[in-house]
């Protein structure tokens, strides 16, 4: 019982092997474009990711070179202002310098300077207006941001020398000067407000020590001493205080770009540039050590969501192309594997499973012309034909003979070891096996192993004139044994026809002088 079991289950399949082949070779085209399909989705993953990687760093320095660039032009509004400024200052004084208030100074002048030389008092007061360290001067001294050591913020000033006619003398004797002044703590808020920006004045600690270190100042860098700058204004001081931690400012306030601070759910761009102590023209060449800084910092949420929202974009672009070419290649996938499976249906016979004349006919000219490139590399062709096919089907019945076919099939493909050799059903009852660079020594010995593995199979043939069972009759031939007017498969089925009429059930190779076999 379990012989007959396991005779049944190899029996089946043998039957399935055929259309099993035929999967497999599907399969292994499905395989392979799948395999080719991974790569190339990889390969366009790369560069995706590679496009959106120069794109984000394109999106990135364009946002921080235009912000760079309205930063610069903030800095130059900043600076034109504190010229204007001082221009006004300079012109109102002069203006009521010119107005007669000089003969009033020069009564002032005599009551309580009598005892002096007139000469010795203008050294004297133009030595005092010196000494007050103010933004312009009386005798056209580089302008100075520097505060008086009575106050605890800095000074622009705009004075103008007065000059008055005494009656007595009748000559121009200098009385005194206007000074009419501002400070920073005026001028940022209404700049801030006018440009819609956030600024503060920072002063250098150092500076500070030397120049104005009054009390103020004094008790802060004593509660502060990690501090390097003293806040002399701020347009907001709850955001300056928020954000300066996260300032880091050179020790020359040179800088080539902004800095981007994400706070309180904002973006801002901060950017400083140097406060000189004085500048004479418009040259760098003139100006003074810094005595400090001026920080500008403003929202710019807006313009950050909007690169965001183009990088964004551009994701989804990248996206959208990706999912494209992966439809196409898979679109491209399945109608290759829809040929695929059609041809190698129509290259398959049904009733066997192996592959068909068609086949077979392509495959044999693809192999002559390779072996014809190469003269050592010999093609060897065996044709097998079932002895007294006819009589089995007049005996058994065209069904038995059908299943008498597919088992012969099924144990002609066991011999074809290797991936390239072919066995096909060449019509009716014949079967070809071909066996590229395979000599004749060896064909003979597959074609030999093939008959006696049909005359193992004991199928019942009682009109056979040889033996009750099914046989076959084989004719070999080799590419290096043809002779010139001869083709391969002439060769092959002259040799089986030879075969036959030598009483069958036999195989019968290219009568040649072979040489002797090399024992292994």
């Amino acid at each position: 019982m379990i012989s007959r079991i396991r005779n049944w289950v190899a029996l089946h399949c043998r039957h399935q092997q055929g259309k099993l082949n035929m999967r497999l070779s599907v399969s292994r085209t499905i395989s392979k474009n799948k395999k080719l399909i991974i790569c190339l989705s990889l390969i366009i993953f790369v560069v995706n990711t590679v496009f959106l990687s120069i794109n984000f760093y394109s999106l990135r320095e364009t946002l921080l070179s235009s912000l760079f660039q309205q930063a610069k032009r903030h800095e130059e509004e900043f600076k034109l202002n504190l010229k204007m400024v001082y221009s006004s200052m300079l012109q109102m004084s002069t203006l009521i310098s010119s107005s007669g208030v000089s003969q009033a100074f020069l009564l002032n002048k005599k009551q309580t300077t009598e005892s002096k030389s007139s000469q010795n008092q203008e050294a004297e007061d133009s030595s005092a207006g010196q000494k007050t360290y103010q933004f312009g001067s009386v005798e056209n001294k580089p302008p100075h941001l520097l505060s008086d050591k009575m106050q605890g913020y800095t000074w622009l000033r705009g004075i103008s020398p007065l000059w008055a006619v005494d009656p007595e003398t009748n000559g121009k004797i200098y009385v005194g000067a206007m000074d009419i002044s501002t400070s920073f703590k005026d001028i940022v808020p209404l700049y801030a407000k006018l440009f819609q920006v956030e600024a503060a004045v920072l002063l250098n600690k150092d500076y500070i020590r030397t120049k104005m270190w009054n009390k103020n100042t004094k008790e802060y860098f004593e509660q502060h001493p990690e501090a390097n700058h003293y806040v002399e204004i701020a347009s907001s001081w709850d955001e300056l205080l928020k954000i300066l931690p996260k300032v880091f400012v050179r020790s020359d306030y040179k800088t080539d770009a902004v800095s981007m601070v994400y706070q309180d759910k904002s973006y801002y761009a901060l950017y400083y540039f140097a406060l000189p102590d004085s500048q004479d023209g418009e040259s760098e060449e003139t100006q003074t050590e810094p005595a400090g800084f001026m920080l500008i910092w403003e929202n710019v949420s807006e313009q950050v969501s909007q690169s965001a929202t183009n990088f964004f974009v551009n994701i989804l672009l990248a996206i959208f192309g990706f999912v494209l070419i992966e439809i196409g290649l898979i679109w491209v996938l399945n109608r290759e594997t829809r040929l695929s499976v059609a041809e190698q249906c129509a290259a398959i016979d049904e009733l066997t499973g192996l592959f068909n004349r068609r086949y077979l006919d392509d495959l044999l000219d693809n192999e002559l012309r390779r072996t014809a490139k190469s003269q050592d590399t010999p093609l060897s062709l065996i044709i097998c034909d079932v002895d007294y096919f006819k009589r089995y089907n007049d005996t058994y019945g065209h069904k038995s003979g059908d299943d008498c076919l597919k088992k012969i099939a099924d144990s002609l493909r066991l011999q074809a070891r290797r991936s390239s050799d072919c066995v096909a059903r060449y019509g009716g009852e014949e079967f070809v096996i071909v066996l590229p660079r395979t000599d004749l020594h060896s064909a003979t010995d597959i074609a030999e192993a093939a008959r006696k593995a049909i005359l193992a199979l004991n199928i019942p043939h009682s009109s056979s004139d040889i033996v009750p069972v099914i046989t076959i009759t084989l004719g070999v031939a080799c590419t290096s044994t043809l002779a010139e007017y001869d083709t391969l498969f002439e060769a092959a089925d002259r040799n089986l026809y030879i075969a036959k009429n030598n009483g069958r059930n036999r195989v019968e190779p290219t009568k040649v002088a072979l040489p002797p076999r090399r024992l292994v």
